[in-house]
């Protein structure tokens, strides 16, 4: 079943994914699946909310991989598991399903805190730490169009 998936991304695996077209290998992504509805109590996994609460997940995830929120929003038939965090697998993911990007703001204070402060821990712990909680309560992502990924990529 096709649903949006949302891959966290650091600059360089943005830039070849876009100038090869396809996601090397399996790659790791969030979406809104039953397990993750569930912990996080979203009562329609189709909704607004459901779709902004796997984008802050993924976003912190990449915090946590990769020291930077970037994410790519794609539609992809998933590989979906029981993770309370809406953990999915995709593979073979074509640059052309990513529908939209977000990044983070330039003025980066935030979120540069924020990656001091999950330095070596996994996504669970991550998720509870203040710098993170701050960080997703008070500075958005910016949304940028799949034709705009070298602003993200550097």
């Amino acid at each position: 079943m096709t649903s949006l998936v949302f891959v966290p991304l650091e600059p360089a695996e943005l830039r070849a994914w876009a100038e090869a077209g396809r996601l090397a290998g399996p790659h790791g992504g969030y979406a809104v699946t039953p397990a993750m509805a569930g912990a996080f109590g979203l009562d329609d996994p189709g909704s607004e909310e459901a779709e902004y609460t796997a984008l802050c997940v993924a976003s912190v995830a990449g915090l946590v991989a990769h020291g930077v929120r970037i994410v790519a929003v794609a539609q992809a038939e998933p590989v979906v598991s029981e993770d309370e965090f809406g953990g999915v697998l995709v593979t073979d993911l074509r640059f052309t399903a990513v529908t939209s990007l977000f990044g983070e703001d330039p003025d980066d204070g935030p979120a540069r805190a924020a990656v001091a402060a999950v330095a070596g821990l996994s996504l669970a712990e991550a998720w509870e730490i203040p710098a993170v909680t701050s960080l997703l309560a008070d500075t958005d992502l910016l949304w940028y169009g799949p034709g705009e990924w070298q602003v993200l990529a550097g």
